[in-house]
């Protein structure tokens, strides 16, 4: 069996070193409600269950009009602000929100290394591991930069995690069954090390799982979109959104045009989502690092 690494990946810190929880974390509820998108619930929760703080959270699917009409000072969202809602914000206060990349969700597809292929695209992810009442059992076929157009000429097999995908909406639309009557040919399995087992021993199996940075030694297959484009999994094109499997985040942060920086409750904040000591919380939902040069351009905004 292949060893996973428990190498700590890439600083997260978008933001100085101080920004840590032991900033002045009695004062944090200073920043009022925060404004989150649902499914980042269990993970906001559990970071500031982390640092033994008691802050309300705003559940919304528009974190920008939470921000807009007052209802809160900070925000984490999947999606960035239209020209509109920037407007609407400016409009009202005068200048507009901070922004900063928060961190990105990714679901990685792993295949065993006898396998020749390289690749599989959107579509066939979805036949392969989507419910239906008449499950497709779709074969490997060749990638397109695979030499030869090798391929095994056999069904994939298909593994996952049980309980795997918490916050990740998406993928989970494609893969969870929800009529009556569906099912899946997914075989689901324990953890982590066991669905790399099990990928190992079946030369045919494929699986999906959230990504970690401490994830290593491992066959990765790069996802090609709707359009035909081949997109490798790499922070690159994790963070610039174009990889398939991904959705980045950012955070909002309701900051004066005429203050500099961040008051000492908003480093406190920024800090329990960016701070290099709550990779694992971050790793535990499927969600990653920020490489260095994000570091740079976040420390811009400080």
């Amino acid at each position: 069996m292949k060893r996973l690494s428990n190498k700590s990946g890439l600083l997260l810190a978008a933001v100085p070193a101080f920004f840590s929880g032991s900033t002045l974390a009695n004062d944090a509820s200073d920043i009022g409600l925060v404004a989150i998108e649902p499914n980042m619930q269990g993970l906001v929760e559990d970071l500031l269950k982390s640092q033994e703080i008691d802050l309300e959270i705003l559940l919304s699917d528009s974190v920008p009009e939470q921000m807009i009409m007052q209802r809160s000072r900070v925000g984490i969202t999947s999606k960035k602000w239209t020209d509109k809602e920037m407007a609407r914000f400016d409009m009202r206060y005068g200048y507009r929100p901070t922004e900063l990349m928060f961190t990105a969700d990714v679901i990685a597809i792993l295949a065993n290394e006898n396998n020749p292929a390289t690749s599989i695209s959107v579509a066939e992810l979805i036949d392969v591991f989507g419910c239906s009442i008449d499950p497709k059992h779709p074969k490997w076929t060749p990638s397109s930069d695979t030499r030869d157009g090798e391929s095994l000429d056999t069904h994939m097999l298909p593994f996952a995690i049980d309980d795997n995908l918490q916050g990740h909406t998406t993928f989970s639309s494609w893969v969870e069954c929800g009529a009556d009557g569906e099912y899946a040919n997914t075989q689901f399995l324990a953890d982590l090390p066991d669905l790399v087992d099990k990928i190992e021993d079946e030369d045919a199996a494929i699986g999906y799982t959230v990504y970690s940075d401490q994830i290593s030694d491992v066959k990765w297959l790069s996802v090609v979109d709707n359009l035909g484009v081949n997109y490798d999994l790499n922070k690159e094109t994790i963070l610039s959104g174009r990889y398939p499997l991904a959705t980045v985040y950012y955070m909002y942060l309701n900051i004066p045009a005429h203050r500099k920086g961040f008051t000492e409750q908003e480093k406190f904040f920024v800090g329990l989502t960016l701070s290099e000591e709550h990779q694992g919380v971050l790793n535990q939902y499927g969600f990653i690092s920020l490489p260095p040069s994000i570091a740079e351009i976040g420390r811009a905004h400080v």
